[in-house]
């Protein structure tokens, strides 16, 4: 799979491709698109966390992505949900302000995104979340409690996994590519369950240009020196879990993946209430092979949790 160069004309609007996205989440070609737009907020951690917003009214869902991604990566699941919600990026990734520690564990996270989800979406019904975005929604229960789902993650489960299941990890220190073009071959390999349209949108959203001409990588995680920790220690994150008052819910795939037997087991012995819901068809990275069937898992909970606080 080859980019040539001049596929990459650069955006002058940042969602002027989500026609593209709707149509990987299997809506009609005629059908109007919600209201998208981006916004920030400050947060006492210092800097600022950007979310990007779909449709109207008050958030219902919170989406929560992966290290090294960002918010967009959610885009054809948020069109798909067909309901309020917004995208957050977490601190060092997509918009949102470097840390200046360079730590992105989930418990140095979860302040941070919890003060962005009580300005962006104060009525927020669920958060969903997938690898680091997940484990920081473990994190941050304590200080926003609201139902979880969890797509594809568990304590312990994915940190230090690769996303396609290979052994194929991303290299130490900064990377750095002579062209878009040669991001795009690196990407094709590391997500192989991705279609050519949705690297390409990768590429675009996420990397700079420096002054020398080559390309970075816009989130701080691929400018360090050596890659981020993992964060607190499984058990830390499992003891959250088990003391979670708002439901959970694992959302997982049929096949491969990050989650094996042991996870299952682990879950259900220390969190006994959690459901489970399998999605058939479904490789590691769910949010790109079936973005409308983790859409409608996501409906059913917010059909059948009330997902309020008193």
């Amino acid at each position: 799979m080859v980019a040539k160069s001049d596929e990459f004309t650069d955006l002058g609007d940042e969602f002027a491709l989500v026609g593209q996205a709707a149509a990987e989440a299997g809506l009609p070609g005629d059908q109007a698109l919600p209201r998208v737009r981006r916004g920030w907020v400050n947060v006492p951690t210092g800097g600022h966390v950007s979310g990007v917003f779909w449709g109207e009214g008050p958030p219902e869902l919170v989406f929560l992505h992966d290290a090294g991604e960002s918010a967009r990566a959610w885009d054809a699941v948020a069109l798909a949900v067909g309901r309020a919600s917004v995208a957050i990026d977490l601190p060092g990734h997509g918009r949102s302000d470097w840390r200046r520690d360079g730590r992105y564990e989930p418990g140095k996270l979860a302040p941070a995104v919890a003060e962005a989800i009580r300005s962006f979406a104060p009525r927020t019904r669920i958060v969903a979340g997938t690898g680091l975005g997940g484990l920081t929604a473990v994190a941050l229960h304590r200080r926003h409690p609201r139902p979880l789902a969890l797509v594809n993650t568990l304590p312990g489960a994915g940190p230090d996994r690769d996303r396609d299941g290979t052994g194929r990890q991303p290299p130490e220190g900064p990377e750095r590519f002579a062209s878009r073009a040669d991001a795009f071959a690196v990407l094709a390999s590391r997500r192989p369950e991705r279609g050519s349209q949705a690297i390409r949108r990768e590429i675009l959203y996420e990397l700079i240009q420096d002054p020398d001409g080559s390309w970075q990588w816009r989130h701080h995680p691929g400018n360090l020196p050596s890659r981020a920790a993992a964060g607190p220690g499984d058990n830390a994150l499992w003891e959250e879990l088990a003391g979670f008052a708002s439901p959970v819910t694992l959302i997982r795939g049929d096949w491969g993946g990050p989650l094996e037997a042991a996870d299952l087991a682990a879950l259900r012995q220390r969190v006994p209430q959690a459901r489970v819901l399998t999605i058939p068809g479904t490789g590691v990275d769910i949010a790109a092979t079936q973005p409308a069937a983790l859409a409608a898992a996501l409906v059913q909970l917010l059909t059948t949790e009330p997902g309020r606080q008193p």
